[in-house]
């Protein structure tokens, strides 16, 4: 290897290169194009057979119905991509969770779109059934009357409406995870055919059924206020009784099963097409750019809202980390200050950094100060250390024990002084009665509170306590929040130092190893001090009886599971263990900590 110190240095600065974040957005948007155009497709051949039937032939080449079913989906495209989001959005507690989802103008927003969609499905399914009118048929000389199925149908579809936006917002629909492996769109559209057909099939006879007593009690007011609208259609009778039930479990279901279907669809497309990751046509995004590596760094720097556009520039650096020998070795070949790879290298452990510290901020365990940071003691000598004399002190001359005399006092404080001096007994008869007293009162203050406390955990370890409690896995996933970042990066930096043996002619990535080596070993000893005593909240009633002596019994099958961290230790561990099997001749003349060696000799 040839020595980075012994090349010329390059006076001349950097262009700023193209955002990553532009040709991202380009990359959406061309799939957002084929997304709808599939969307399109699809919903003019559902309508063609239905347009031959009602209309004849020459309809079901008009893509009238396809046309409008596209004005109702595409609403919840601009709603995914408008909330976009990678990281974990768990809140402590299940009940806390569903309240601040529900209660929130989040779910206010989702609604609204939701009762869109549902209000253009709902009017073209009534305009296909003539019991479905408006008004009953009548003869010539006799008054018009709403038909209350009418009305109970689109009831029924206001209220599938705000059900499915709970759900969206529930399940968090909006959070994307890119998968490791891509695959062909169209075969995972196909594959999901079948599971959201079953699941809208259940759902949908299920909410049937719930409206009938959900609809019960307001279809008195539905009906008036139908009626008062209906009015200004048609001349109507003045009776406002309403009739038989209006109840008809084939519509109530067929439309339910139309609207889910096409709304679980909508969004399992969606996030198929937002989800094809960081190639496009079998390159990476940042390929298009003149400067490749420059702009994939602008996607890769922390502190930039767009989440969404770093969680796939990181996906890029581990495929091209992990497959593209070309690019790893123009990463390795530019050596201009700052160097590609020092800058990578610096965003990836940023990452891990900001790990630890969410970690120690929100937990109780204590961070370890990096030894290369720590400040040298400073030495002292006995005999500079001189007591200076100390100053005189003053006296006062006056008696200390008079009582102060009264200043203007308010109403209110005189008559607190003459109580005060009131309740003043010279045989202390009455100070003892009332010592007595406040001591009774404290111990039943202190009784009902752990009787209190009690019920309390009692409440928790029952099933009906189980969503108010705070458990640590959800506190785990509020704190490793975009775990899928993380490994990328982790396994990102692996591959890149130890694919550097071979291909790194100038040796710029060697020099780095013991820091990447002891931020890999300050990460998995924290996550280990984690795992062993996780920081569980006073309401995990069901996780502190699993506890042995206050820790963790881990490789017990009563061990609290912390899936991301363990998902953390285990790509930790794997890429420590590559970069020290790779580098084994050479770690020793490397400057590597005393807890790095540590490792290593309890890995030998």
């Amino acid at each position: 290897m040839v020595s980075l110190g012994t090349l010329p240095h390059t006076a001349s600065g950097r262009s700023e290169p193209t955002h990553y974040h532009v040709f991202y957005t380009a990359v959406l948007q061309l799939r957002y194009g084929h997304l709808s155009k599939m969307t399109f497709m699809t919903l003019w051949a559902l309508g063609a057979p239905v347009s031959l039937v009602r209309h004849g032939i020459m309809m079901m080449f008009v893509p009238f119905l396809g046309l409008l079913g596209f004005i109702a989906i595409f609403p919840i495209y601009v709603l995914r991509k408008a909330r976009i989001h990678t990281d974990t959005r768990t809140q402590p507690s299940i009940a806390l969770e569903v309240y601040r989802r529900l209660f929130s103008k989040s779910y206010v927003r989702v609604s609204i779109i939701y009762l869109f969609s549902s209000y253009v499905i709902t009017q073209i399914y009534c305009s296909e059934f003539s019991d479905l009118n408006v008004f009953l048929p009548k003869r010539d000389f006799e008054l018009s009357k709403v038909n209350e199925k009418r009305i109970y149908i689109s009831s029924l579809s206001v209220y599938i409406a705000l059900a499915y936006a709970a759900i969206h917002c529930l399940q968090d629909k909006d959070r994307l995870v890119l998968p490791s492996v891509k695959t062909d769109p169209m075969l995972r559209v196909k594959r999901i055919i079948y599971p959201e057909f079953r699941k809208s099939f259940l759902l949908s006879a299920v909410l049937s059924i719930a409206f009938i007593p959900a609809y019960l009690p307001f279809r008195g007011n539905i009906w008036r206020i139908s009626l008062y609208f209906a009015r200004f259609l048609a001349t109507l009778h003045k009776s406002t009784a309403t009739g038989s039930f209006p109840i008809t479990p084939l519509h109530s279901f067929l439309l339910s099963f139309t609207l889910l279907f096409m709304w679980n669809m909508a969004n399992e497309m969606c996030t198929i097409y937002l989800t094809l990751g960081a190639l496009h046509r079998g390159k990476g995004i940042s390929e298009m750019s003149s400067d490749p590596n420059g702009t994939l760094l602008t996607g890769l720097r922390r502190g930039s809202k767009r989440q969404f556009t770093r969680r796939t520039a990181f996906q890029e650096l581990r495929l091209i980390a992990y497959s593209d020998g070309r690019r790893r070795d123009s990463i390795y070949k530019d050596v201009e200050k700052p160097s590609t790879w020092q800058q990578i290298s610096v965003e990836c452990l940023n990452v891990l950094q900001s790990l630890r510290n969410n970690l120690v901020i929100n937990s109780d365990i204590p961070g370890r100060t990096n030894p290369q940071q720590s400040v040298a003691p400073v030495s002292i000598h006995p005999g500079s250390i001189t007591s200076p004399t100390p100053p005189p002190l003053k006296m006062r001359r006056e008696n200390i024990f008079l009582s102060a005399a009264p200043l203007n006092q308010s109403p209110a404080s005189k008559l607190e002084r003459r109580i005060l001096e009131g309740l003043q007994d010279p045989q202390a008869v009455q100070s003892s009665t009332a010592i007595v007293w406040f001591q009774g009162l404290q111990k039943w203050l202190r009784r009902g509170r752990e009787e209190f406390w009690t019920h309390i955990t009692s409440f928790l370890t029952t099933p009906y306590g189980a969503p108010f409690r705070c458990t640590i896995q959800r506190r785990v996933s509020k704190l490793v929040s975009n775990r899928e970042l993380v490994s990328d990066a982790i396994n990102a930096l692996a591959d890149l130092v130890v694919n550097s043996i071979v291909e790194d002619t100038f040796g710029t990535v060697q020099r780095d190893i013991p820091r990447i080596l002891n931020e890999f070993d300050q990460t998995i000893t924290l996550l280990d001090s984690f795992i062993v005593k996780p920081p569980l909240h006073w309401s995990d009633v069901s996780n502190k009886k699993k506890l042995v002596n206050g820790k963790n019994p881990i490789g017990s099958s009563n061990a609290i599971e912390l899936d991301e961290v363990d998902i953390l230790v285990e790509d930790l561990a794997e890429a420590f263990d590559r970069i020290v099997h790779t580098f084994d001749k050479y770690l020793l003349g490397m400057g590597l900590t005393p807890e790095v060696l540590t490792r290593l000799n309890n890995r030998r």
